[in-house]
């Protein structure tokens, strides 16, 4: 048997403030400890080790000890980049991290010590590595049954990312024994056409941003796995990792003025910091548009707050807040869903916008490459006519 623990998405460095940042590093010490009592022969990180290429100094200096601590009791680490701490010219900490040994980068495959072959894909800007998994699925096969394909980009089929930035569960190459999925910060369980477990461990510690923040304490699991390979058999268990005690609020300002906001906040603090421990952390989220007065009022109302319970750290995010004069700018998935709509409204026949944008799928497929163009273009027209046979057959008086 062999034992291993799974790891992604640290994102070390992106977090700011002090306190964040200790409870960032307790989760980093106690992953390391987790390993070193559970004999764990090497780890797996699926990407985004850090939250950019160059992280700030003294989150460099926490990881590279904690790295140091492994490597110095026999653990070997093993990673793919992320989408965050990758960089095309090279120029990424983690290069050197793997030049001073610490880490192992996956690139073509790699044996360890205990005869598990590993291999991946690297997580690229803007999801390239995407186009990847339709053309090279043969020059990542694997050489034994103990296997263990580490990648970082979103799986279609999770519904968490756009189809043009993931890539469908199919895609992944067959053979292995453990798929080590990075990206999506959520922990998320699936299985092969073979049966093999493919595992989002979500993030170790938060993630990064305000909605990471928000996820975690309304309970999103955060976490890693240790993985046994005995054989034929795979076996996993999730270890949770939870260093930040506190609470999420929120607060609506529609139709309100910004001191009828200001006053809510208060109110709804008081009676949670109540039941909260010391150093514990209250996220505000203050959504919506006021009636009158401006986001800065309740900025600095806030601040008196903080003074106020300065026991507690308390975070706001503001960013969905508005003022009376704001213009209302759409969103791109607002955009594109009215657009879906305003197709389906002018399809033939009656359809909704979910068959308009799997046709669109169908249609928007690239050209492989050794394809000539004659071939393309059929193979579009018989997805495309596969597709109105499959959903409209009976309305168009196609046989399938």
């Amino acid at each position: 048997m062999v034992r291993f623990a799974h790891v992604s998405d640290i994102h070390i460095g992106g977090v700011t403030e002090k306190t964040l940042r200790r409870r960032e590093e307790e989760a980093v010490n106690f992953f390391v400890q987790k390993c070193l009592q559970e004999s764990v022969e090497f780890i797996v990180i699926s990407g985004d080790l850090f939250d950019t290429n160059l992280p700030p100094m003294s989150e460099a200096i926490m990881a590279t000890k904690n790295l140091r601590v492994l490597r110095d009791s026999g653990i070997r680490i093993y990673a793919v980049y992320g989408s965050h701490d990758y960089a095309p010219t090279h120029e990424s900490l983690i290069e050197l991290l793997a030049a001073d040994g610490l880490i192992h980068v996956i690139n073509g495959g790699i044996e360890d010590k205990s005869g598990v072959w590993l291999n991946g894909v690297h997580g690229l800007a803007g999801a390239k590595e995407t186009s990847f998994y339709k053309q090279a699925e043969n020059l990542v096969s694997p050489r034994r049954g103990n296997s263990v394909f580490a990648f970082h980009t979103g799986i279609y089929e999770t519904n968490m990312i756009p189809k043009e930035q993931s890539i469908v569960l199919s895609s992944l190459p067959l053979g292995y024994a453990y798929y080590a999925g990075g990206h999506l910060h959520r922990k998320i369980e699936m299985r092969t056409a073979e049966g093999a477990p493919v595992n989002y461990p979500g993030p170790l510690f938060l993630g990064y941003g305000a909605a990471d923040l928000e996820n975690y304490l309304k309970g999103e699991e955060t976490g890693f796995y240790i993985v046994d390979l005995d054989g034929d058999e795979v076996h996993y268990n999730y270890v949770p990792v939870r260093t930040i005690n506190g609470e999420f609020l929120e607060v609506s300002a529609d139709n309100k003025t910004d001191s009828d906001v200001s006053n809510e906040i208060r109110t709804k603090l008081s009676d949670t910091v109540k039941n909260l421990a010391p150093g514990s952390l209250v996220l505000l989220k203050v959504s919506g548009k006021l009636a009158s007065g401006t986001r800065a009022s309740v900025a600095v109302n806030v601040e008196k707050l903080r003074k106020q319970f300065r026991e507690h750290e308390i975070k706001l995010n503001d960013r969905q807040l508005s003022e009376p004069d704001d213009v209302e700018i759409e969103s791109g998935q607002q955009f594109e869903d009215r657009a879906l709509e305003k197709i389906a409204d002018a399809f033939p026949v009656r359809v909704d916008s979910t068959f308009v944008s799997r046709l669109i799928d169908v249609l928007s497929e690239e050209r492989q490459e050794g394809m000539t163009v004659i071939d393309y273009r059929k193979k579009l027209l018989d997805n495309g006519l596969a597709t109105l046979r499959a959903v409209l057959g009976e309305k168009l008086g196609v046989q399938n």
